[in-house]
């Protein structure tokens, strides 16, 4: 920081009388230039304060303009209701993080076609979409990115299971994790969400549908799971998405267990390619 001594000097060369000799006032700009560069330094490298994040509701307003949102994207996912249909919209997850030196803010939102409370039942699927808040250079939070509608939610708009990961050092998405039962069969699917042009991206999505556990098939089966592990970089970021499930009829149906690895490549997540296989015709490696 610079002294205050400094400061006061500067400013009282600008409040010389006007009749001081003009070759007087010039050396006194001359010798407070170097000290008011250095104060204008010192003052450009103080940090930002970063305002509060904005409460759900000022933040629902700079997503959807409101607690209710009316789009076709709505009444098409709800069964092709009457494009009249306005959303209810309700925050139902928010975490801050740090990405590329900005502070940002995710949040998720379960969409109902009326009161949440009402969308119940086990049938009763919401929507889910998202939205990244990020501080500009004034410590503001603005608008950076948003994917109203992206994915189906919880049955019976039940709490959702989301968590931020950190692909590497300066890059983070949106993981949903998706369970739904029926009578002891099960499904489940991982959903990863990411950040890409101003939009919130639906960038990978595995899963199994309709498979029996052990609430069908009592102790003959074996628990069905499904992850999402982050993983040493390659090309680019990588996560591998395990699936364990069962094949089969009960009393035993065999269990199974799906590993598949991503890639993060120009925006998307892509299958990892295989290893190449050895060429028969090459050289031997060298000992």
């Amino acid at each position: 920081m610079i002294a205050p001594w400094y400061l006061r000097f500067a400013a009282d060369v600008f409040q010389r009388p006007a009749f001081l000799p003009v070759s007087s006032r010039a050396f006194a700009l001359g010798a407070a230039a170097p000290l008011l560069l250095a104060a204008a330094n010192a003052l450009a490298q103080l940090p930002v304060a970063i305002e509060q994040p904005p409460k759900p509701e000022l933040a629902m307003k700079m997503v959807y303009g409101g607690s209710s949102w009316r789009d076709a994207r709505v009444a098409a996912f709800f069964g092709g209701r009457s494009p009249t249909l306005r959303a209810e919209v309700r925050e139902v997850f928010r975490a801050r993080y740090v990405e590329q030196d900005v502070d940002k803010l995710m949040l998720v939102y379960q969409l109902t076609p009326g009161p949440r409370e009402q969308f119940r039942c086990p049938a009763c699927v919401p929507a889910l979409g998202a939205a990244v808040l990020a501080a500009d250079a004034q410590g503001r939070w603005r608008l950076r990115a948003k994917g109203p509608l992206l994915m189906a939610g919880a049955p019976g708009s039940g709490d959702e299971d989301l968590q931020l990961l950190q692909l590497d050092e300066q890059r983070w998405i949106l993981r949903s994790r998706r369970h739904d039962q029926d009578r002891g069969r099960e499904s489940r699917s991982e959903r990863l969400v990411l950040e890409r042009d101003g939009e919130l991206q639906l960038g990978a999505e595995l899963g199994f549908d309709d498979k029996p556990g052990p609430q069908a098939c009592g102790a003959g089966a074996a628990p069905q799971t499904s992850g999402v592990s982050v993983l040493s970089p390659g090309r680019g970021p990588r996560v591998e998405i395990v699936l364990r499930f069962n094949e089969g009829d009960c009393p035993a149906p065999r269990p199974v267990v799906q590993r598949t690895r991503m890639e993060l490549r120009d925006g998307h997540f892509q299958l990892e390619p295989d290893a190449p296989e050895p060429d028969d015709d090459a050289p031997p490696a060298k000992r």
